[in-house]
Parts: C-alpha cells; sequence; structure tokens
C-alpha cells in the first residue's frame, strides 16, 4: 500500500510526528501546492476497512500540539489513526490548541482534486467535552484562485478573551464520515475559472467531478487576533452545540454546570462590578447562562441590587 504524498511549495519541515508518519507538514506560508500523488478510491476504502481503531474513547486519542502561528498541511489516509465515530469510521488527526494566545482563527481547506476530503471538524473543552460540530454542509466550496487550488472551506473562531475561562475550545480532531464518503463535489473547470479572470465569456465546457474519499490533505493555518482582548463576532460560545452555525448534536446532552464553572463567573461578575464594568458583567452572566448556569443573571441582577 503506498502512501499519500504531497510536494511543499518552499522549504517544509516535519513539525510533529505522531502514531504516523509526517502527520503534519509545516509551510512558511498558505499557498499553492500541486495536488496530492492520490490512492485510488479502492485503495482508500480497503486501507481505511483494514485499519485498526486507535482508541476506545475520544478522550484517549493521540492529541498533538501546534503553535498558534501553524500553517500547513494535515494529512488524513493509511498513516494516521482510525476511530469510530458517531458518523462512522475514519482516519483522523486530533490536535491540542494553543491555550495562552490571544483569541485566533482556524481555517481549513481541504484540498480537491481527481478525488476531495469532505471534513468534519470537532471541537472540544479543556475536558475533552464536543462543544461544536462541523460537518460536510459547514465547508463550502471555492474554486481555484491565483496560486490556490480548489478545495472546500471553512473558519472557526476560537475565543481566549478569559484564558482561565473553563469552557475553552482547546482541542480539535478533523475526520470524515461514511455518508461524507459517498458524495462528489462539482469543481469549476480552469478554462472557465480563466475566462472569468480575462473578464470573457466562460466557454461551455463540463466541470469535472471530485469525489468523496476518506483520505485526503487539508491546509490548516492558524491566525492569531492583532490586538488583545478583541472578539469577532463570529465566536461560538460553550456548549452552544454550535446551532449559531446551523449545527447540532443531539446525541450530545449539555452537561451540567460544575461548581468551580459557577464559581469562575460568579467570580468574574463580582470583579466586573467592582471595576464598575457592567457590560462586561452582562456578557459574562449571559455566556454563564448559555452553558447551563440558569441564576447566573439572578446572581448579577441582586449584585446590581446590593450595590
Amino acid at each position: 500500500m503506498s502512501n499519500l504524498r504531497f510536494p511543499l511549495l518552499g522549504l517544509a519541515v516535519v513539525l510533529v510526528t505522531g502514531c504516523g508518519s509526517d502527520p503534519l507538514r509545516r509551510v512558511d506560508a498558505l499557498a499553492h501546492t500541486p495536488a496530492p500523488l492520490e490512492l485510488s478510491m479502492t485503495d482508500a476504502r480497503q486501507a481505511l476497512a483494514s485499519a485498526p481503531i486507535c482508541c476506545d474513547a475520544i478522550e484517549n486519542l493521540p492529541f498533538q500540539p501546534i503553535p498558534v502561528n501553524f500553517s500547513g498541511d494535515v494529512t488524513l489516509d493509511a498513516t494516521a489513526p482510525a476511530y469510530r465515530f458517531d458518523s462512522g469510521k475514519s482516519f483522523f488527526r486530533a490536535f491540542v490548541l494553543p491555550k495562552d494566545s490571544k483569541s485566533f482563527e482556524v481555517r481549513l481547506y481541504s484540498q480537491a482534486g481527481k478525488t476531495v476530503l469532505a471534513p468534519s471538524a470537532m471541537l472540544l473543552d479543556s475536558r475533552l467535552r464536543p462543544t461544536r460540530l462541523l460537518d460536510a454542509d459547514d465547508f463550502t466550496y471555492a474554486p481555484a484562485s491565483g496560486l490556490k487550488g480548489d478545495s472546500l472551506d471553512a473558519r472557526l473562531r476560537i475565543d481566549r478573551t478569559y484564558l482561565d475561562n473553563p469552557g475553552n475550545e482547546y482541542y480539535l480532531v478533523l475526520f470524515t464520515g461514511e455518508q461524507q464518503t459517498q458524495g462528489q463535489t462539482t469543481l469549476e473547470h480552469p478554462a472557465k475559472a480563466y475566462a472569468k479572470a480575462l473578464g470573457n465569456e466562460p466557454p461551455s465546457l463540463p466541470d469535472p467531478v471530485a469525489q468523496h474519499a476518506p483520505t485526503g490533505v487539508i491546509k490548516m493555518v492558524l491566525i492569531e487576533d492583532k490586538v488583545a482582548g478583541q472578539q469577532a463576532n463570529t465566536y461560538v460560545p460553550a456548549y452552544s452545540i454550535g446551532r449559531e452555525m446551523g449545527n447540532d448534536l443531539p446525541s450530545v446532552p449539555a452537561p451540567a454546570v460544575l461548581p468551580e464553572t459557577q464559581a469562575y463567573y460568579r467570580q468574574g461578575i463580582d470583579a466586573a462590578l467592582v471595576a464598575k464594568d457592567l457590560e462586561r458583567a452582562l456578557r459574562l452572566a449571559d455566556e454563564a447562562a448559555r452553558i447551563g448556569d440558569s441564576e447566573a443573571k439572578a446572581y448579577l441582577l441582586e449584585r446590581i441590587e446590593i450595590k
């Protein structure tokens, strides 16, 4: 069985080694790389079918730390570990996200050629409880543009406004689902893209189709905020289960709020009121309510009345 390989533009070094060879390759910047040598669909499916299950639970996955300025390719192929997710068996890569940084964005580009991996992305909190799940519907096709090839793209916002927030998202898992591997993505014909770039009428040519495969390469880029404390409108708080992004995780019940989590928000509300920062106190109470602390807003009102 030949391994999926991919050349890189410019100097590349191996960043991390885990359960397989070269699970991550570091590159200097996001740039087009030639399409990887693709396994045939039959070989890819056989490789997944014969791959052993690495772990018996999500918390036992081999998580690999990455820095906040990471930019590189992530391979999901026969060299990657396999796990049986709710959506089916899949090769995967699991990461520990930066914990003490500014807030940052994660950009994902699943590279398309004759085949393409239709990804899923799962985010987990400090206790490895799922907070968000993005699937194929959240990855949109982006045609080739400039030096960037065809890809399925998504962006994730990771909030670090409060570094000691126990609900912060600290882990990311990339994989795919059995249903997703049965689909296909229609790509834009290169001649049409070229004509559009020149402002001409695109030729009437059939567009190529990329079959969804259980293997592929995802370019991942982390971009840290320039200003500390900056918070984008796309931030999805812990245990919203991604509903703000059109996702749902009906199989994951909202966990009970831990006493230390409740105490964290109470202390934060008190500190904000002492500093006469009512806006921050309201934001903390609202976030606490979203993770299941139904008494947080009443606590805030009580503290305001006392003062």
